[in-house]
């Protein structure tokens, strides 16, 4: 009877040591389901122990135990959880499940928590029942073995009961209970291999293996100690996108165990509401999505991350911005090259003869004049600018003298000789200011070498080819012109202007231009005009008629009148080239 009391007592007693329990290991930080309520803070030392499943072989009664590990020290306490941390090689042991109790007496704490962390109570075992009473059979001294040997495996690891049980049947090899004890020594060894198992699991790196409340309850402990938890995701800045690209993301999974699946949403300007995309897992500390192109648009996107933990009870919640405040990323203006215009580009070339003494090349007031020129459209701010290269070649002289001499040698009353020969070679560049859609101003300088040629009856071009070079002069001379067009470019339209270069002679000039039909170009042009050598005035009246047949060539025929008086005239001609793509 004394011994069914003993036996009961020790069940009883180890029944009402029950502590709380270890709720997560993640690290070097330990989960408690202590706090301050329980009289739990910072500095507090805590007792590790162990449970293990014990089966008293003279009785058959099942009991619960625990045995100490080492101690713990509490880092930080909430209200009903704690965080502490033991020395490296405890650490290494420590398992979810293991309990804990107090070492000392609780002392009181004022509650700085705000967040309301459920706890996890792992209810202790019932108590073991009562053992029945010992067969009379049984040999006193078998007993007696056996309760002590039963009593010193109490509270101890499972390790030192497999010895001390091995003890006993060493010392007592024919004991009634040697099968239970067998029994109870393979019940010790699977718990051991279990316990052993679960330290594999908790140091694996793969995140199936981990506990998914550890990052919960890393949070809840964060919230309750006034702390800035780190978000669970973090990704690289992103201020700025190429509009119509997709956009990549990839977010940083900092606490992999607490992210059992994630989504993207995402709002392109415009849009009412948010389009969600999955977030898909890349490796256990990365997700990744892709924006599509078409909703990245200027001048901003909104965007956001919900994730929902592991479990079947797993809650969403935003992890990176929100509905409310979502994360931004402005988007460039949309720049895009205007395509390659036609028509931007023309080349005129045009070939005139001008007689004014009617007298062709037996006369002293002839002259002809070549020009190409290549212009391109720049439209702004400079809307054309043309390069082009011309020659003027010819005789002049004063009008009366060439008039009034009976020998057509231009040979004055004292018999001097009055005309000569000029060759003007000269470069020019011209540009093109639009002032309105229908007003145009254009500005052109010129360089250019002079040839002049005082000898009588020397031919065109001597000064060029002969060594004899007397009566021969060479000038470098600069001029210019200036004109303003009224009206559309492609359409009907008048331009006046006025040029002037020294040694060479005057311009004024006014030219109407229409189409009579699409495919027929006509200018008429007024031209006032001392050259080629600055003497006389003199008034051209020239037709310029073209056809169009392509849209990008059309060649024309210009016919002209000059006079300087009524008995100074002459008819000419010339032609033109136009080239336009």
């Amino acid at each position: 009877m004394r011994t069914i009391i003993l036996l009961s007592f020790l069940a009883f007693a180890a029944r009402t040591a029950a502590a709380d329990v270890v709720l997560a290991v993640d690290n070097g930080d330990i989960y408690i389901d202590l706090g301050a309520r329980d009289g739990v803070g910072a500095g507090t030392q805590l007792e590790l122990l162990h449970e293990v499943v014990a089966k008293d072989p003279r009785t058959g009664a099942t009991l619960k135990d625990s045995f100490a590990l080492g101690s713990l020290t509490v880092t930080k306490a909430g209200d009903k959880l704690c965080v502490a941390q033991a020395d490296p090689d405890l650490a290494k042991r420590v398992l979810a499940g293991d309990r804990v109790r107090l070492v000392g007496a609780p002392r009181k704490f004022m509650d700085p928590w705000a967040a309301q962390v459920e706890a996890s109570r792992v209810i202790s075992g019932s108590a073991p029942p009562v053992a029945p009473t010992v067969p009379e059979q049984v040999a006193l001294d078998h007993v007696k073995l056996a309760e002590a040997a039963w009593r010193d495996t109490l509270g101890k690891s499972p390790e030192q009961r497999l010895q001390r049980w091995s003890e006993l049947l060493t010392a007592d090899p024919k004991t009634p209970y040697r099968r239970v004890i067998e029994n109870e020594l393979q019940s010790l060894r699977a718990q051991i291999q279990q316990r052993d198992d679960a330290l594999a699991r908790a140091k694996s790196q793969n995140t199936n293996d981990r506990n998914p409340r550890i990052a919960r309850l890393a949070e809840e402990l964060a919230v309750a100690t006034n702390q800035s938890a780190r978000p669970v995701l973090s990704v690289a800045p992103l201020p700025r996108a190429v509009p119509g690209q997709p956009l990549q993301l990839a977010f940083l999974v900092r606490m992999p165990s607490a992210i059992g699946q994630a989504w993207l949403f995402v709002r392109p300007p415009g849009e009412p509401g948010f389009r969600r995309l999955d977030l898909v897992h890349d490796g256990d500390s990365y997700l990744r999505a892709t924006i599509d192109g078409a909703m990245v648009r200027t001048p901003k996107l909104e965007w956001y991350v919900e994730a929902s933990s592991r479990g079947t009870a797993a809650d969403v919640a935003p992890v990176l911005g929100s509905q409310e405040d979502p994360m931004s990323t402005t988007i460039d203006a949309v720049v895009e090259e205007a395509p390659i215009e036609r028509n931007r580009s023309h080349i005129d070339v045009h070939v005139d003869y001008v007689d004014f003494d009617g007298k062709l090349n037996k006369g002293f007031d002839q002259y002809y004049q070549a020009e190409i020129d290549f212009m391109y459209r720049f439209l702004e701010p400079v809307y054309a600018v043309r390069l082009g290269f011309g020659t003027l070649s010819g005789r002049g002289g004063p009008k009366d003298v060439i008039d009034e001499d009976p020998t057509d040698q231009c040979l004055d009353a004292m018999g001097a000789y009055k005309c000569r020969n000029v060759a003007f070679s000269y470069v020019y560049t011209e540009f093109e200011f639009r002032i309105q859609s229908n007003v145009a101003f254009m500005l052109r300088p010129q360089a250019g070498l002079l040839t002049t040629d005082s000898m009588p009856g020397a031919e065109n071009n001597r000064c060029r080819d002969a060594e004899d070079v007397e009566g021969c002069g060479f000038h470098t001379r600069f001029g210019g012109r200036a004109r303003i067009r009224f009206g559309r470019e492609d359409s009907t339209n008048l331009v006046i202007g006025a040029g002037f270069t020294k040694g060479v002679g005057t311009l004024l000039e006014a030219a109407y231009h229409w189409l009579p039909k699409k495919v027929i170009p006509v200018q008429l042009v007024v031209q006032v005009t001392d050259m080629p050598v600055p003497e006389n005035f003199g008034v051209r009246l020239i037709a310029d008629v073209g056809w169009r047949g392509v849209s990008w060539f059309y060649p024309s025929l210009r016919l002209s009148y000059q006079a300087r008086d009524i008995d100074h005239a002459g008819f000419s001609g010339g032609l033109a080239m136009n080239f336009d793509w």
